[in-house]
Parts: C-alpha cells; structure tokens; sequence
C-alpha cells in the first residue's frame, strides 16, 4: 500500500515539496495537474486540492486561472539599510507589477508627519494609498505622504500618468530622485479594512515597513507606510562583529 494514501495535508505539503526537488523544478515551472500530482504521490485529491492550497499561501506555489498551477519565485525580499523597488523586484522575477488606488487626496500635515518631513506644522501635503499587486494577488498596501510644495499638481499628474509608477513621474516630471531610505520595521495586526483589501483574514499579521525616503542631497521627498503580508514578503538584514 503507497505510504501516502492516508497523509494529512502537512505531509502531502511536504511530499509536493520534495515532488519539485526531486525533479528539479525552477520558479515558474509547471506543476502537474491536481489530478496528476494525487495519483503521482497516490493521495486523495481532496487532501491533495488541501495541500496545494497552503502551498500557495506559503508562497511556494502560485496558481494562474485557465493555465495551472507553477513553482513560486523567492519571497519578496527587503534588504535593510538598502533601496527596495517592486517594479525592480517584479522585472527579475519574471513576475506581472500591477496597482489599485484605494485613494489620493489633499490635506495638512499633523505634527507628526510635517516633523517627518521636514515641513511646517499643517503645511499642506498629498497621502496617496494603493493596493500592490504581485501577479495578480495582492501583496501590501502602501500609503505615501508627499510635500505638496515639493511635487505640484501631482495629483493631476497621476490622473494624467495613470500607467507610470510614482517614483518614475517624480524623476520625470519633478526631476527627483529617491537615493537612500531607512526603515523602521514591526508586527501589526491586519484590521477589517485592510484584511478585505489582501484577502486574508482579520487580525492576520503583517509586516510594517514604516519607510523615510531622500535625495542625494538628504532632502526627505517621501514617508511611507507599507503594511505587507507575511506570505509574500519577508527581510534580509547582514550584520558585520565589530
């Protein structure tokens, strides 16, 4: 009798994983079928469908309606002390960048913010959210303020611009460049919102980057928030002894 016949789907995870080692599957690689792979690895398919499933939420699977189910790339990757770009990200990976705008509008700096941005108290600024995607799934929310004084008419231009990243319609249209970032990282809890936004489940945990961007000459251009499921994303972070 095959050993797998009765395996729970932690084990027919684990017996999916070494099925891609063993035959050496590479990120974007093809499984097979939900059919092929039960009667490969001689398990039921519903213990099978199970498995596979947690295996796109560890992000080591991804599916693609219509066409299949493919070996994942690397977890998005943040190294500390060190510029991050998903477009970038996506481009290696051979991964699809896309963008929702939850919503962008006008309005005063609280002191905290106008601190952060080396700004007056309730000098005007811009907070633009967005939903990131990452083929197709959502990966983080990101929500930027920006010194109106600094980037005029942005909004317009984002209207105008609707296909260009924000950090490509700065270099174009502002002729600013973000150089160097630093990160302050925690745990936050994921409230109703946002959990509906990323499709997990309320009180999921998530990454919290809260990220401080300047120029080359140290001029702050951007604070952002960046709340990140943990599935997708995770850190790097190298240390030298002193």
């Amino acid at each position: 009798m095959n050993h797998y016949l009765h395996v729970k789907a932690d084990d027919a995870a684990e017996a999916i994983e070494n099925y891609i080692s063993m035959h050496n599957l590479n990120p974007h690689d093809r499984i097979p079928s939900e059919r092929a792979m039960a009667e490969e690895l001689g398990i039921n398919r519903t213990t099978c469908r199970e498995a596979l499933k947690r295996l796109e939420n560890e992000h080591i699977l991804y599916s693609i309606v219509g066409s299949g189910t493919y070996v994942a790339p690397p977890k998005l990757r943040t190294s500390i002390g060190m510029g991050f770009s998903l477009d970038a990200y996506c481009e290696v990976n051979g991964f699809k960048r896309s963008n929702k705008l939850i919503y962008c509008y006008q309005t005063l700096a609280t002191d905290y913010i106008s601190k952060i941005l080396g700004l007056s108290p309730y000098s005007p600024i811009y907070i633009i959210k967005r939903l990131r995607f990452i083929n197709q799934k959502p990966a983080m929310i990101e929500t930027t303020h920006l010194s109106e004084a600094m980037f005029p008419e942005l909004l317009r231009k984002m209207k105008e611009n609707e296909t260009q990243s924000l950090y490509a319609l700065m270099k174009n249209d502002y002729n600013i460049i973000p150089t160097h970032h630093s990160y302050n990282v925690s745990m936050n809890i994921c409230d109703i919102d946002n959990a509906v936004l990323l499709g997990i489940e309320t009180n999921s945990p998530l990454l919290n980057f809260s990220i401080i961007s300047k120029d080359s000459n140290n001029n702050v251009i951007e604070y952002c928030q960046s709340l990140r499921r943990i599935d997708r994303c995770c850190i790097n972070a190298s240390f030298k002894n002193c």
